[in-house]
């Protein structure tokens, strides 16, 4: 019998924007699953075991996978340092904010994000540089 492993549905896009270790843990666990994750475990030096374990609060298929998608990121004895989940927060609010900025003004972002108009016009000003920046 084959073990087939199914991995949550996450779009590419997320993906490449996110640093190496946060990559793995979003793609293994999906987005939702990766944030609630590094709420609780993120900033710290975690062992993965090799089978379930309740400490962690992942089923085998949710380890299985995180094993798999940060293997060459596991240091001798299994562990890895986690990221913060904040980082993640981060990125998907200044995506959002990019995707918003042609539809809103500045001073409604900066309100709704609780951001201040500088921030804000900084995030936009990152998506521009990365659009042209092909060499």
């Amino acid at each position: 019998m084959t073990n087939q492993i199914t991995w949550p549905n996450v779009e590419p896009e997320l993906l490449k924007t996110l640093p190496p270790a946060l990559r793995g843990i979003v793609k293994a666990l999906g987005f939702a699953r990766a944030r609630d994750f590094l709420s609780t475990h993120g900033g710290v030096l975690v062992s993965l075991p090799k089978h379930k374990s309740y400490a962690l609060g992942l089923a085998d298929d949710e380890l299985m996978r995180l094993r798999i998608a940060l293997a060459n990121m596991l240091d001798s004895a299994d562990r890895i340092c986690l990221p913060k989940a904040d980082k993640l927060f981060i990125l998907v609010r200044d995506t959002q904010i990019r995707k918003e900025r042609s539809k809103s003004t500045l001073s409604k972002l900066a309100k709704n994000y609780r951001l201040t108009s500088r921030h804000i016009l900084n995030i936009c000003r990152e998506e521009d540089d990365r659009q042209f920046d092909l060499f």
